[in-house]
């Protein structure tokens, strides 16, 4: 059993360690107050409290691990560039455009596959002629365009697609 002495000192070295380092311990208090608002802490709470000790040993490992780390990079990357992508008004404005109508174009993707007939330049010069799929076709040669364009600018290539 621990002599009360020993519970006193203990608790006198704990408040001269949090007044040493008082104005670390108040920079995290709005953090941890943020992320007790947003639930966080109370679910790694429920989540610690369903391991044995050695599974939370895995978790802290895992946490820890260069993997991890690298994976919640490269999404906070990928985050921060569709942000600011977003931001743009053109380029939010076509998003919502598509997203709102995407059942009409997904229907129309449909409805093509039913046809498995090669397409011929007699084919391609009629649908040329059509006025909605000729805008397609732009668009499309457009986006194509541009993405070429980015990897040459850039020296870049998509990876792992084979």
């Amino acid at each position: 059993m621990m002599d009360i002495s020993d519970e006193k000192g203990k608790l006198d070295a704990l408040k001269r360690e949090l007044a040493d380092n008082s104005d670390i311990v108040l920079s995290l208090l709005p953090l941890l107050k943020r992320l007790k608002e947003a639930g966080i802490i109370d679910l790694f709470a429920d989540i610690t409290k369903d391991y044995v000790p050695t599974d939370v040993e895995f978790l802290g490992h895992f946490f820890s691990s260069r993997e991890f780390t690298y994976s919640i990079l490269k999404s906070a990357n990928l985050a921060l560039s569709l942000l600011y992508a977003l931001s743009d008004e053109k380029v939010s404005d076509t998003i919502k455009n598509v997203m709102f109508n995407l059942r009409g174009i997904i229907d129309g993707v449909s409805v093509s596959q039913t046809d498995n007939s090669p397409l011929s330049i007699v084919d391609l010069y009629r649908l040329s002629k059509d006025r909605n799929a000729a805008k397609g076709i732009r668009a499309y040669v457009a986006v194509m365009r541009s993405i070429g364009e980015i990897f040459e600018r850039t020296g870049k290539e998509c990876k792992g697609l084979d």
